[in-house]
């Protein structure tokens, strides 16, 4: 599960370089595959009959992804590598980064057959262009976001994350870093005269 979301986020967030100058960083130094994981299994409800409730996703989204790769590689749309750049991955470790974005617009435009994705995909298109979505928008935030910077704790409950180091995203935006506090715009100044009378 961990390579594919690798592979999930090597495809769609950039290499940086440290401070402008140093080696390339990409989305596996900063743990960016963990956020989703993350996410994936805490911030996603979904409706079960009259109730809702966060189920874990992750697993059932690495395998749909790996079987709507091996359906994009059976139509002869992708060509899958030898061997995989993560260790322990399945089929959508072993596309390119190209063939691994084409399966995520596939799974997006829908155009597979759903019966074959795991619960709680099958045949729920919905669900579908919903975690394709969420699995764009995980990515970026993961990367852009302090959660690097968390290190040891961010697989934490929020309430318990602690800032390690400086985050490469902060560096990246020219952001101060955290503040005891911010002037806060509080509106102008408005003199009425009193009319008496």
């Amino acid at each position: 599960m961990q390579a594919t979301f690798q592979a999930l986020t090597d495809a769609l967030v950039p290499e940086s370089e440290q401070h402008g100058y140093g080696p390339h960083i990409g989305s596996a130094d900063m743990g960016v595959h963990e956020y989703i994981i993350y996410g994936l299994n805490h911030y996603i409800s979904i409706q079960q009959q009259l109730d809702r409730c966060i189920i874990p996703l992750a697993y059932p989204t690495a395998i749909m992804l790996d079987v709507a790769a091996i359906q994009l590689v059976n139509a002869q749309q992708a060509q899958p590598s030898s061997q995989s750049l993560f260790p322990k991955g399945r089929m959508f470790s072993y596309l390119s980064r190209k063939d691994r974005v084409r399966t995520l617009s596939v799974l997006e435009n829908l155009n597979l057959d759903l019966y074959l994705l795991p619960s709680p995909y099958k045949n729920n298109s919905g669900l579908v262009k919903h975690v394709v979505d969420v699995l764009n928008r995980f990515s970026l935030f993961g990367y852009y976001s302090e959660w690097p910077a968390y290190g040891t704790t961010r697989l934490f409950p929020p309430d318990y994350r602690r800032l390690e180091f400086f985050p490469l995203c902060w560096q990246q935006v020219g952001y101060p870093g955290v503040s005891l506090g911010y002037r806060d715009f509080r509106g102008f100044l408005l003199k009425m005269r009193r009319s008496e009378g």
